[in-house]
């Protein structure tokens, strides 16, 4: 009977050490810090500033786009910003005073972003938790990596892939040896040559291989480069301007340039193969393009 008594009351005690335990530790399913009280739609303006840059990038919106204005003008990749924007609504377990800055390394930040007024500081990998620090206003966070991996490594990260924006749809393609046009809803299919084999495309081809121009996205964006061109082709605008396209490279990808752009797009080998191939002609049997001019 002794013997039940003391296992009992070993039991008991046991129960609420670890109740005290449970109470004491912070829970992850608890109440939740957020780091900011601004919404995604209220942002206007981005400022990242990279230790070691020589210049920070600015994001700024107009209506409902955003655009690069430093270190270069360019349409912003809109899923870009918005995994940047998503700093917003991060929420953290904990709170720490931003003091002794050092030991969270915020003393020299990696990354500064700046949402409006609001600046969010990037610190040390915090190895246990696998988080990592980040300081806003007066108090140090950790947070998921997945802040962190949406930083861009360069400007050129955040330009949108788009060949062209939704106000300056292409109406007009002259490649020097054929010509394809779209008024009044007709399309069209000219040649100025003779070496080139015709095809016999009709309305519905001319009209796939224009919206496939329309809607055409690159891989990538890179710095331009001083390649020379090997081939060239004039693009007529919806809003009137004319843009002429550089072919830079071609092979396993394409690199081509707006010559109102200071940056290259990467295309890969199949669209590059449908985009310069005629309208109705197999993108395996590409003509070459016409010689820079």
């Amino acid at each position: 009977m002794k013997k039940s008594l003391w296992i009992n009351a070993g039991l008991l005690a046991l129960v609420l050490v670890l109740g005290l335990l449970a109470w004491l530790k912070p829970s992850s399913h608890g109440t939740e810090i957020r780091l900011s009280s601004m919404q995604a739609a209220d942002a206007q303006a981005i400022e990242i500033v990279q230790a070691g840059a020589p210049g920070s990038i600015m994001l700024e919106r107009s209506g409902a786009d955003w655009h690069l204005s430093q270190p270069f003008p360019a349409r912003a990749d809109s899923f870009a910003v918005n995994r940047l924007l998503e700093l917003l609504d991060a929420k953290a377990g904990e709170k720490f005073a931003a003091q002794g800055l050092a030991r969270y390394g915020l003393n020299e930040p990696s990354v500064k972003v700046i949402i409006n007024h609001q600046q969010f500081s990037f610190g040390a990998f915090n190895e246990m938790s696998r988080e990592q620090y980040v300081q806003s206003g007066d108090g140090v966070y950790l947070l998921p990596l997945r802040y962190a991996a949406a930083l861009p490594k360069s400007p050129y990260d955040l330009v949108a892939k788009q060949l062209f924006s939704a106000n300056e749809a292409p109406l007009a393609f002259d490649f020097g040896s054929f010509k394809v046009t779209q008024e009044d809803g007709k399309p069209a299919l000219d040649w100025n040559t003779t070496t080139l084999p015709k095809t016999d495309a009709g309305p519905d081809d001319i009209n796939r291989w224009l919206d496939e121009w329309r809607l055409a996205s690159a891989l990538g964006v890179r710095p331009p480069s001083q390649r020379k061109p090997t081939g060239a082709l004039q693009v007529l605008l919806k809003n009137g301007r004319t843009v002429v396209i550089k072919i830079l490279e071609r092979g396993a990808s394409t690199a081509i340039a707006r010559d109102d752009q200071p940056y290259e797009y990467l295309l890969s080998a199949p669209v590059a193969a449908r985009l310069f191939a005629p309208p109705g002609k197999p993108a395996a049997a590409e003509p070459s393009a016409p010689p820079a001019k």
